[in-house]
């Protein structure tokens, strides 16, 4: 049975057995929206029109079981580079049974893992993998993609929590769930069809080629797992976790390798292959409020992550470290955020002298102000990287016309161009609008 096919009948049977449950024992609390939304990129003639229909049902069986349920549709229509496109997706969301007792709960299922205190950028927070188009348009809230886990909470004395998670199979990130081969937001779309690339050679006076593309995921099996875990407690009006996560990289490094000389020409034959590699992250954050502050500090160190030096670089062992702090606060109608992000990569080993270290500093920052008791909302998101020159600026404004019924126009700016995920993006200015209707 396809994969689409199999998800489907996952949540037709988790669905009706949620509803049979409910009718059964009362404590049944049903959400859904329907959004669509209509966005142009001027700078890769791009138009779409993007809907979007969720719906979760959750049901308290009684004092110890939870069931959540829920999925979402998403249709595509629009051009992408002068040509038509058309796409239906069928995602689960949250699909799990959750068994709860005062000092321990067990979840199995689809469900969203957060870890980390930053908001946005969350360098621990590595469970879940994101869509890159949802990132951009909404946010990491909403980009988060489920996975399939089993995920076990232990609450010990003095407020300590344990909470351990293992994923069994690997989900990649996306750079868009609607057609991504085609999408503005894939990186790769400009240059690379399903199985060849136009690549700019690393050797002096050669011209770009097309060379043939090599990507496979993962396979599906019990050793391509991930693990981790956090511990977190309050401690001296501090809340402090630290974590440990053994899992994948969200999304893959491409190389250049060369496998011959083409017989066609001087360039030398080679191709282009997408390569996933394990990472093992230790990590540990901090989270305090004061009046009308909360501070907030993160970090994470990726003790054993490839690098490579450029796009499409060779690759080898390398570490990272990711180092944030930031402030959250409240004064009247607003509220507000900022944060501070260090990062820094080497190569290790007999390799080491092939990659130059890498490092700089993100800004993170971002407002919002409700009006007309909170039918009225303007919210602005920025991140900013001096170092390589490049920045991300977001503006939203939304009314809500009525009950359950909102109607939002974002726009969003990049500017700068490196080798950063900014920099890649420089072209990638967007604006949208969008009615939403909850129910």
């Amino acid at each position: 049975m396809p994969r689409r096919a199999r998800c489907v009948v996952l949540a037709a049977l988790a669905l009706s057995a949620a509803a049979g449950v409910a009718h059964a024992q009362p404590g049944i609390t049903h959400r859904g929206s329907a959004a669509v939304m209509v966005d142009t990129l001027p700078g890769v003639d791009a138009t779409e029109m993007r809907i979007r229909l969720e719906d979760t049902v959750d049901v308290e069986v009684d004092q110890a079981w939870v069931i959540r349920a829920g999925s979402w549709v998403d249709v595509l229509a629009g051009t992408r580079r002068s040509d038509g496109v058309r796409d239906f997706v069928y995602q689960p969301g949250e699909i799990y049974a959750r068994y709860r007792q005062p000092r321990f709960d067990l979840t199995a299922g689809f469900q969203r893992v957060v870890w980390g205190t930053l908001d946005e950028i969350q360098p621990t927070d590595l469970v879940n993998p994101i869509d890159v188009s949802r990132f951009l348009f909404e946010g990491r809230g909403e980009a988060r993609l489920p996975v399939l886990a089993l995920r076990g909470r232990v609450f010990l004395p003095h407020e300590t929590t344990v909470d351990a998670v293992y994923v069994p199979w690997f989900r990649r990130g996306r750079y868009d769930l609607l057609d991504e081969a085609t999408s503005p937001f894939n990186l790769l779309a400009d240059r690379c069809s399903a199985a060849a690339c136009v690549a700019d050679l690393p050797v002096p006076g050669a011209q770009p080629v097309s060379v043939p593309r090599l990507a496979s995921d993962p396979s599906r099996t019990l050793r391509h797992g991930s693990v981790g875990a956090r511990v977190s407690r309050p401690l001296r009006g501090v809340d402090v976790g630290a974590s440990v996560f053994r899992g994948w990289q969200a999304f893959p490094l491409v190389t250049l390798g060369a496998v011959g000389v083409s017989p066609q020409g001087p360039n030398p034959a080679v191709v282009l292959e997408e390569r996933w590699s394990r990472i093992t992250m230790v990590g540990g954050d901090a989270e305090a409020a004061r009046g009308s502050v909360t501070w907030r500090a993160e970090g994470a160190m990726l003790v054993d992550t490839p690098v490579q030096a450029g796009v499409g670089g060779g690759l080898v062992d390398g570490r990272s470290l990711q180092v944030g702090a930031g402030l959250d606060w409240t004064v009247g109608p607003w509220r507000t955020f900022g944060n501070v992000i260090g990062r820094r990569a080497w190569a290790v080993g007999p390799e080491a002298a092939r990659v130059p270290s890498t490092g700089g500093v993100q800004l993170v920052g971002g407002a919002e102000r409700k009006f007309v008791r909170d039918t009225r909302v303007l919210r602005g998101f920025a991140v900013v990287d001096p170092t390589e020159g490049t920045a991300f600026v977001r503006g939203l404004g939304a009314w809500n016309v009525r009950d359950n019924l909102w109607v939002e126009g974002s726009a969003a700016w990049f500017t700068g161009q490196g080798v950063d995920f900014l920099g890649q993006y420089t072209d990638r200015d967007f604006v949208s609008v969008r009615v939403k209707y909850y129910f």
